[in-house]
Parts: C-alpha cells; sequence; structure tokens
C-alpha cells in the first residue's frame, strides 16, 4: 500500500517520463505518429501476400493477423522498454529519489500510446476484410456487437501481464545485463510460437487436450486468442483460455513485484 501511494506521490514522474518517451520517438520526424502504424501496416502487406500467394488463404486473413499482431506488438514493445527503462536511466535512480517502479511503468504509458494508435489498423481492417461467414450468401461477422464489453477485461489482463513481466526483466537487467538479450531472442521466438499467423486455437481444438492447455499456458497466446475471438470471430472469449491467461498473469505479477523489490536497493551500487 505504501509503494500505491508512492507511486501516486510521484505521478509527476511518471508524466514526465512519458512526456520525453514520445518527444524522444518522434523528435525531428515529418511522420509524426504515421511510424506507430507504418511497421505493423508494412508487415501484414508482406504476409498477407505470402499466405494470399502461397497458402491460399482467404481475403479476411489481413483482419485475422492483425487482432493479433497489435496486441502482441504492445507486449513486445513493453518488455523490451522495460528492459531498458532502470539502465537507461541511471543518472535519474542515482541522484533521484522516486518508486523505481514508475521506470517501467513510463515504458507500459508509452506503448500504451502506440497500442491506441495502431488499434485504428484493426478497425479499417475489420471495415475492409471481414471474417467471411458464407462466401456463397455473402454473409460476413458483424464485428460491432456486445462482445466488445470483453475488450475492457482483455486489456486490463494485458496490462498487468506486461506490468508484471516488464518489473522482472526491469530488475533482472540491472542485476545480469544480458538480460535485454534475452528478451530480444524470447520475443522472436514468441512470434511463431503465439497464434498471430494460424489460429492455435483451431488447430489444437481436436487434438489431445493437454496440448490445447499447454499451449494457452502461455498468457500471451491466451490473450492474443481472446483479442481475436471478440474482435474477428465476432464471440465472447474461451472463458477457460482467458481465465487460464489472468491467472498466469497474476502469478507473473507476484514475482515480478517481489523480485523488483529484491533488486532494488542494490540499483545505484550497480549502476
Amino acid at each position: 500500500m505504501q509503494t500505491f501511494t508512492d507511486i501516486v506521490r510521484y505521478r509527476f514522474v511518471l508524466e514526465n517520463l512519458v512526456a520525453k518517451n514520445l518527444k524522444a520517438l518522434y523528435r525531428n520526424m515529418a511522420l509524426g505518429f504515421f511510424w506507430s502504424i507504418l511497421n505493423p501496416l508494412i508487415m501484414a502487406v508482406v504476409l498477407t501476400a505470402v499466405q494470399l500467394r502461397f497458402f491460399g488463404a482467404q481475403h479476411d486473413w489481413p483482419s485475422m493477423f492483425l487482432c493479433a499482431l497489435i496486441p502482441y506488438n504492445f507486449f513486445s514493445y513493453c518488455l523490451s522498454g522495460s528492459a531498458y527503462s532502470v539502465t537507461g536511466n541511471a543518472s535519474l535512480v542515482t541522484k533521484v529519489r522516486f518508486p523505481r517502479q514508475i521506470l517501467p511503468m513510463s515504458v507500459i504509458v508509452t506503448n500504451l500510446v502506440h497500442f491506441a494508435i495502431q488499434s485504428v489498423l484493426v478497425v479499417v481492417a475489420l471495415v475492409l476484410f471481414p471474417k467471411i461467414l458464407d462466401a456463397d450468401a455473402g454473409t460476413t461477422v458483424q464485428w460491432f456487437g456486445w462482445q466488445l464489453l470483453w475488450l475492457p477485461v482483455i486489456l486490463v489482463v494485458n496490462i498487468g501481464l506486461v506490468m508484471g513481466v516488464g518489473l522482472l526483466v526491469a530488475g533482472a537487467n540491472v542485476v545480469y545485463r544480458d538480460v535485454q538479450y534475452i528478451v530480444e531472442s524470447v520475443m522472436t521466438v514468441m512470434f511463431w510460437l503465439c497464434p498471430l499467423v494460424y489460429d492455435g486455437g483451431a488447430m489444437l481444438a481436436h487434438g489431445p487436450r493437454w496440448q490445447y492447455w499447454l499451449y494457452f499456458g502461455n498468457p500471451l497466446s491466451g490473450l492474443l486468442d481472446s483479442y481475436r475471438r471478440v474482435l474477428f470471430h465476432g464471440t465472447a472469449p474461451d472463458l477457460g483460455v482467458l481465465g487460464l491467461a489472468t491467472l498466469v498473469t497474476a502469478l507473473f505479477g507476484v514475482w515480478g513485484v517481489r523480485s523488483f523489490w529484491k533488486h532494488e536497493h542494490r540499483f545505484a551500487d550497480l549502476l
């Protein structure tokens, strides 16, 4: 409780860090915030061309992909930024007294802005390439419906996950500087392990149940599947999958907070 009180008291530090991060990202850039959209747009165009040409994907594949890619980017950017959040602010850590948790929090808030901007791509894709229910009848999924009420719930779990894992890697990277490189390698692997270019839930639904639940033991897979179900399929998320993701997220939260507190008193000496 005292830590939460301190964070509220020093919220001006968080505000200044977020403003500094945004200014640093877009300083002297003619296209400004458009760069937040350009990278996922290029990836979606390239992978869509590959899928359509070589794997015979349907024309609604871009929207299916973007519904998972944008949340994945949010997690990836937060994790990579959190790894550098303490070591990249060494002068601030050694000279100013404030709750150190604010440093990875500032990365998450900054990337929430990117997440909101990139989400425009999802809306455009869902309008242009809605999921086809019956090609002959020309019927498509009505994605703008009651199921969108699940989005705030999924987003809260998503933020909890990036906060827990972010605190974990932020503290560990101060003690072991190779953590930042491990994070980059892990995110490369996670791109293919998570349901981005394929529908993991559909592929494993008819196989052994232990494989299904082992796959969704990765909370990021569960969150991406939940986003896709709500936005692309126009249904409620699988409550078992979302519940498992929430449980694992809570475990990561406890682990991340305890690990960060364990190393926090050594930051000034190690930096």
